[in-house]
Order: structure tokens, then sequence, then C-alpha cells
């Protein structure tokens, strides 16, 4: 159980119909890129070929699930930081590539 009763089961689906593809794919790389602003974040994206325009359009949409935050107009050089549901949100997408890796035998 995770919180508020939710098993990891639950959670899965919920992000399974929640986020689009691409969405998790960045939501996952971005766990490595806490500490960068968000205009560092967004070129470091941008190098492994998403367009930036994307890449900003799924970073505002992750920060309104409230998975991430990082500055905006009003507090500008604010870090990239995940919060305590999206560490939580990365635990179960990460466990699940384990799980497929391990499934496959890599």
């Amino acid at each position: 159980m995770i919180a508020f009763g939710i098993s990891k089961r639950e959670l899965k689906i919920f992000l399974e119909r929640s986020l689009k593809t691409r969405e998790k794919e960045l939501f996952l790389n971005l766990y490595e890129l806490q500490g960068f602003t968000f205009s560092a974040a967004v070129r470091k994206i941008v190098e492994e070929n998403y367009p930036e325009s994307t890449t900003k359009y799924i970073l505002q949409r992750l920060k309104k699930f409230n998975l991430i935050e990082f500055g905006d107009q009003n507090c500008k050089g604010k870090s990239l930081v995940f919060t305590d549901l999206g560490k939580t949100f990365f635990e179960v997408l990460a466990g699940d590539l384990d799980n497929g890796q391990k499934k496959r035998g890599n």
C-alpha cells in the first residue's frame, strides 16, 4: 500500500491512463536532471531529440500534476525537483521498467 489506501497496482493503472508514452519517458529521464533549472533541463532534453515546444509543454503538464516543481516568472532560477508524489510515481514507473528487464533476462 502506498498512500490513501491505493496499491501499487492501482497507482500503475492510474499512471497508464493519465500519462502519455512520451510524458512517461520524459518523466523518467527527469530524475537525472533534478537540480537543473527549467531552461537547462529543456536544453538537455532537446539534445535527446525531443522538440523544444513538446518538452516545455510536458514539463508544464507534469508540474500541473504536482509531480515536479521548478521556477516560474515570479521565482526564476529554482531548481527542478520531484515532489513527494512525483517520487512515488517514479518508483512505480521505474520499478515497472526494472521488472520488465528482469523478465526479458537483461
